[in-house]
């Protein structure tokens, strides 16, 4: 026994270097999560575009930062992130001793966790590291990893906007108006079912029908039957190749507004030959 035990540590002992080489594996890209832009703009106007959707529209003459979750707007296949700094108005620009700059990062992060916690995937700093001039549009063309959980881009068909499919889209808008102002939860819920549905799966949720009707029936107790719908100068715009199209007046603004300030904004999408609410 004792030959068979001196010759066992030997053995072990021979491959000790190779056992110590082996390293484990880094860990892949994440297979879900929440893709979180943070932004902050001195001295410059800041406008970001996701997928055509307006994160921040570049009206604001004020210095800001802050952060958008845009997982509703991520798709498979390639993405599109558009960055334009813009000249401050007339009355911002007595400030001219003061610096300019701007930056926005991309973070895929996790639930818990603070957006610079997660992983960068793109990163725009202006002027230090993009050479972009005021008034152009930076473009980032991103393919994600992985695409949060939806069933929109399955269902919603590409839309070509004519004067027919507009003249349907406000037909649809002025019957839901018709809806919201019945104050009947569940009327109202079954035009944004798909809406409320899908955008639960998309952060991670569940979809619970009485938490829906509770909030709904909160929000007509509050609003009331003031709902009015805007339909002069109507703005269509086409985003997320071209499968949802959100419709404002000219300044981009909600159409269906409240006497109580509340708006609700309209992206819709054509499924199963019907338009449907879906952000």
């Amino acid at each position: 026994m004792q030959r068979i035990s001196f010759l066992f540590l030997v053995i072990m002992i021979s491959f000790s270097p190779i056992f110590a080489e082996e390293k484990p594996s880094p860990p892949g890209p994440p297979k879900e999560g929440y893709y979180i832009l943070t932004y902050k703009n001195y001295g410059v106007n800041l406008e970001i575009n996701v997928n055509g959707y307006d994160v921040r529209d570049g009206s604001s003459n004020e210095d800001s930062s802050g952060q958008a979750d845009i997982n509703y707007w991520i798709q498979p296949d390639k993405n599109k992130i558009k960055i334009r700094l813009t000249e401050r108005k007339s009355k911002q620009k007595e400030n001219t001793g003061l610096s300019k700059e701007a930056e926005v990062k991309l973070y895929i992060g996790q639930k818990g966790q603070f957006p610079d916690e997660g992983i960068l995937l793109e990163h725009f700093q202006w002027p230090t590291s993009t050479k972009s001039s005021l008034g152009e549009w930076t473009e980032i063309e991103l393919n994600p990893p992985f695409i949060p959980p939806s069933q929109l881009w399955k269902q919603a068909e590409a839309i070509t906007l004519t004067k027919e499919k507009e003249t349907s889209i406000l037909e649809f808008a002025k019957e839901f108006t018709k809806i919201l102002n019945t104050k009947e939860a569940k009327k109202i819920l079954s035009w944004i079912q798909f809406r409320a549905k899908d955008t639960s799966e998309v952060r991670y949720y569940p979809y619970i029908e009485a938490d829906e009707l509770k909030s709904i029936a909160g929000m007509t107790k509050a609003i009331g039957s003031s709902w009015k719908l805007d339909t002069k100068n109507l703005k269509f715009t086409l985003v997320c190749n071209n499968q949802i199209v959100s419709v404002t007046n000219q300044k981009g603004e909600p159409i269906l507004t409240s006497k109580k300030g509340a708006a609700i904004p309209l992206y819709l999408s054509w499924i199963g030959g019907q338009w449907v609410i879906v952000r």
